[in-house]
């Protein structure tokens, strides 16, 4: 069961009958209806000519196709290569360029997925929810015509799985190439952890074409024998409604998804007692929205912490056991962490510095960038950019990205700390920090804020609290309001556009 179609495979056969995925018109399938179904697409790519090693793109939210789109991908050999549903023409033209996919499947091809885009790639074009345009075949349509019978899995564990394009938040995407092997082994690490069982129903709240929804919910799903609710974009009201219909168990998602689900005017008559754990991650993380969830809501929330390149998950808190206010708990089994400082030298305890990573579930590479993956993986740790601090027991805090660390009067001030300072503010329900240019202290702290439902917040007042709360240094300089913050597809912050 080392290969991600392994998984499902053996799904099929122990426990077949299992509802696998439900779906939000009511209906449902069954774990083996999965796997059949995976099975002729995956006939569909070897009738194309999909060779093993073949490049395959998907444009799709959360969907049946989407999951039999991993599967079937993995039973033909092919590297699954999900693309961003918000990615523009420009932006999708650009990744078909550097993996040069040989097939695709989209729900809309729309403006996204011009003609001319195809030129040299895409020998197979399915459109699973929309009219099938020229040059295109509809989805259902090619299953049904599918070759029926078993198909040979092509995949070895040691194969690439997928090819997950960064999303952005530093500008550039660069190709994140992920073997099966290290995929099954972090989830597997991952759910020991966390404690994830066959009587778990999960709730897609996060898109799936991301790592993070990939692992936490289709795959550790899967690798559970557990229900999946698909709900195919987020929305707060929807999200909450689907908690209360389906029962749901556990979720996964990042600080401004729950934000809003749990708002308490959202929240009133609304029963989440099903709820066991939340686990909160891919971003900053306010200790007062793990506060609110913990002790106001009773929902054990854990903090965890991951990196694409780790094949998804380093450390989280354990659920039911003590860990350190505003801390991702330690690293999973199997993995070590340490810190540097910018000589690449050794930090004192709790000290901060870029925290690297040494274990055996590394990414297989950077695609086509053999030199970066050599610097990114230098001397067998995972580089990681981010800054941390690591206590005597072995709990990790990360205070923000290398490059987003600011530089005010030659102090250091990471944009998580005010942040954390700001959603505590009753007035706010979101919070990003980034630095300006300024010519006499080097960096200018600037704070954008969306306002919480209902308020007008004065900036004389937010900007008191904050020379309460924090040293002068750290106070930012203005408050910019609006109603919304640029978010990546996963809902982190792109600070990156702010600077622009």
């Amino acid at each position: 069961m080392d290969t991600v179609d392994g998984v499902f495979a053996k799904a099929a056969a122990e426990n077949g009958a299992a509802v696998h995925l439900v779906f939000t018109d009511g209906t449902s399938c069954s774990y083996a209806e999965t796997y059949q179904r995976a099975s002729r697409f995956a006939g569909v790519l070897i009738a194309a000519g999909i060779e093993p090693g073949d490049r395959v793109a998907c444009f799709m939210g959360n969907s049946r196709a989407l999951y039999e789109f991993f599967i079937g991908c993995a039973i033909a050999g092919a590297i699954a290569v999900p693309i961003n549903t918000l990615s523009t023409a420009r932006e999708t033209g650009a990744l078909f360029a550097d993996c040069q996919p040989k097939g695709i499947v989209a729900q809309d091809p729309g403006d996204a997925l011009p003609d001319d885009m195809f030129a040299d790639a895409a020998v197979l074009r399915l459109c699973s929810d929309a009219e099938t345009p020229d040059g295109w075949q509809d989805y259902e349509t090619a299953l049904a015509e599918a070759a029926g019978g078993e198909i040979s899995p092509r995949s070895r564990p040691e194969d690439a799985a997928m090819i997950i394009y960064s999303s952005g938040t530093t500008g550039a995407p660069k190709g994140i190439v992920l073997g099966h092997r290290q995929l099954v082994a972090n989830a597997e690490m991952t759910i020991a952890a966390l404690g994830y069982n066959a009587d778990d129903r999960f709730l897609t709240v996060l898109p799936s074409f991301h790592l993070f929804g990939y692992s936490f919910d289709f795959l550790y799903c899967g690798l559970v024998r557990g229900r999946m609710v698909v709900l195919p974009g987020f929305e707060a009201d929807t999200a909450l409604q689907l908690v209360e219909r389906h029962c749901i168990t556990v979720l996964a998602g990042v600080p401004l998804m729950f934000v809003q689900m749990f708002q308490p005017e959202r929240l009133a008559g609304r029963d989440v007692s099903s709820l066991r754990l939340i686990d909160v991650g891919g971003g900053p993380v306010p200790v007062s929205l793990v506060r609110r969830l913990k002790d106001e809501i009773g929902i054990d929330t854990v903090e965890s912490y991951g990196l694409t390149e780790i094949s998804t998950v380093a450390c989280v808190q354990r659920p039911g056991q003590p860990s350190p206010e505003g801390s991702c708990g330690v690293v999973l089994d199997g993995i070590e962490v340490r810190v540097r400082d910018r000589d690449g030298g050794p930090v004192a305890v709790g000290e901060p510095g870029e925290l690297q990573f040494r274990c055996g579930t590394f990414m297989n590479g950077y695609w086509a960038q053999p030199e970066l993956t050599e610097e990114t993986l230098a001397e067998g740790w995972l580089h990681t950019g981010d800054v941390g601090r690591v206590d005597g027991d072995g709990n990790i805090f990360i205070l923000d990205r290398i490059k987003d660390m600011i530089v005010a009067n030659g102090y250091n001030v990471f944009p998580k700390e005010v942040e954390n300072v700001l959603f505590a503010h009753p007035s706010v329900e979101a919070a990003a920090v980034i630095g300006v240019p300024d010519d006499v202290r080097g960096e200018d702290i600037q704070a954008y804020v969306v306002p919480a439902p209902g308020v007008q917040p004065d900036e004389d007042e937010i900007l008191d609290y904050c020379r309460r709360e924090l040293a002068r240094y750290k106070v930012p300089r203005g408050v910019t309001f609006t109603d919304s913050l640029p978010l990546t597809a996963s809902g982190k912050i792109r600070r990156f556009a702010l600077r622009q």
